[in-house]
């Protein structure tokens, strides 16, 4: 008999997926919680952690699979030695609840009408007054030994407890100036010495450094990811001396500037990047930012994450926020297949598969993709173990291997699928952007015939 050359062309879908690792995050919230009000938000953590809600996804929002948090240092230790993570097991719990992954920052201490660090540590170890946006206050010197050893040692014991937690999305890599975001002075030798404790401390977590810098650059040496914490800034108010359009701004000066300077360009190939932005959108939208600019910037840069702090976003802007974050990180098109068929029973069969990549960056996660053979009551999954999706990038994969077909089949019409599927319980986790899906994740490419 003829072979028959069978194809599948699954229909795009331009729909949300809730896909894991990438989109739009909560800020120190879960979805459906009430909004931060206004234009403002917290720089503290939460500690209470309400009941799951029927209505997960709040008007003025966008669906979210990453609830993004940070804690000040005083919380968890507030005597030497005497760590209590009760605010961390809370949270995983309440994302597990809530359909998401906790993004974290720990931070040694705020500004000047925030926390600080610890009074024991300030009581024994060095410090220093610093003048940061207009108010002194004391900091610790961020290269001193204590500050290594104490901040580290915390960091170190976040890490041994949560590092590999499934539901721990990324941590951030901070240690200088309020929030670890880098307004304060450390010499690059211990900032080396940071960033060497974070990559030993967290061999599974991806980690996130801050931009800019000997801090960016450290980071970046030890495969870490980055982030940016002023995302959209492009300084309506201006100053009396220049004009609002050519006023300094992050986006126009410091992030290519940064990026570039640091060999930041080709970091998103291996590790993700985050974009917080600075203020909210419902800021840039009353001062007549430029919106589209500001996208284009973040789909220039390769992002994964936005985290527009958890206030209520324009609705006239939903539209295009929404398209920008189903861009964001990776998005799967499964184009098509081609096998030959019918077969022979526990035959190799020739598998060819088109797979687009239409987001900006590759999935950071470990994930299998595997074929799901049915017929009457049996299954079998088959992984395809020379695919690693982590290396998908923006483009094109082409897969054409021989795949064997599993024993037990008999002769007749056996279905099969392909899923992205987590590596222990073989669950597809990862969907498609078609149309043609199962309810559980799997993409159905019709079958093959057994003779």
């Amino acid at each position: 008999m003829p072979e028959v050359v069978r194809r599948v062309r699954p229909t795009p879908s331009d729909a949300y997926l809730g896909n894991p690792h990438k989109g739009c995050c909560t800020f120190q919230h879960f979805n459906g919680d009430e909004f931060f009000p206004g234009t403002t938000w917290s720089e503290s953590g939460p500690v209470e952690f309400p009941a799951p809600i029927e209505k997960p996804i709040r008007t003025g929002y966008l669906p979210s699979t990453v609830s993004y948090c940070r804690w000040f240092w005083r919380l968890m230790e507030p005597e030497q030695g005497k760590r209590d993570f009760t605010v961390i097991d809370k949270a995983l719990e309440t994302c597990a609840q809530r359909g998401q992954t906790l993004a974290v920052r720990l931070m040694a201490f705020g500004s000047a009408r925030q926390p600080q660090v610890p009074d024991w540590y300030q009581r024994k170890y060095p410090m220093e007054n610093k003048k940061i946006k207009s108010a002194e206050q004391p900091v610790p010197i961020h290269d001193a030994p204590a500050y290594l050893e104490h901040w580290g040692g915390f960091v170190r014991e976040f890490a041994r407890r949560y590092d590999g937690n499934p539901l721990l999305e990324s941590i951030d890599v901070t240690y200088i100036g309020p929030w670890g975001e880098g307004a304060g002075t450390c010499s690059a030798a211990q900032c080396k010495r940071f960033a060497e404790l974070w990559r030993k401390a967290f061999k599974v977590t991806p980690r996130l450094c801050m931009i800019g810098g000997d801090q960016m650059q450290a980071g970046l040496s030890t495969g870490a990811g980055w982030r940016m914490d002023c995302y959209g800034d492009l300084k309506a108010p201006g100053s009396p001396e220049v004009r609002r359009d050519l006023s300094w701004n992050h986006h126009f000066e410091g992030y290519p500037r940064e990026i570039s300077a640091c060999g930041a360009t080709d970091a998103w190939k291996t590790a993700p990047v985050h974009f917080e932005t600075c203020w909210v959108p419902m800021y840039w939208y009353q001062h007549g930012f430029d919106l589209d600019f500001i996208l284009q910037q973040g789909l220039k840069f390769h992002g994964t994450y936005f985290m527009p702090k958890y206030t209520r976003l324009p609705d006239e802007w939903l539209p295009k926020l929404a398209a920008f974050c189903r861009t964001l990180g990776y998005r799967f098109v499964y184009r098509g297949m081609v096998v030959e068929s019918p077969i022979k029973p526990r035959a190799a069969f020739r598998f060819q598969t088109w797979i687009e990549n239409m987001g900006v960056a590759p999935l950071y996660r470990k994930y299998d993709f595997a074929l799901r053979f049915r017929q009457g009551d049996r299954e079998e999954i088959v992984t395809l173990k020379s695919q690693d999706p982590r290396k998908w990038l923006p483009g094109d994969v082409w897969i054409d291997e021989q795949v064997k077909l599993p024993a037990g089949f008999k002769r007749g019409w056996v279905h099969f699928a392909a899923g992205l599927v987590d590596p222990k319980t073989k669950q597809a986790k990862v969907r498609f952007a078609v149309k043609e899906q199962f309810s559980d994740g799997w993409v159905d490419l019709n079958g093959i015939e057994v003779l």
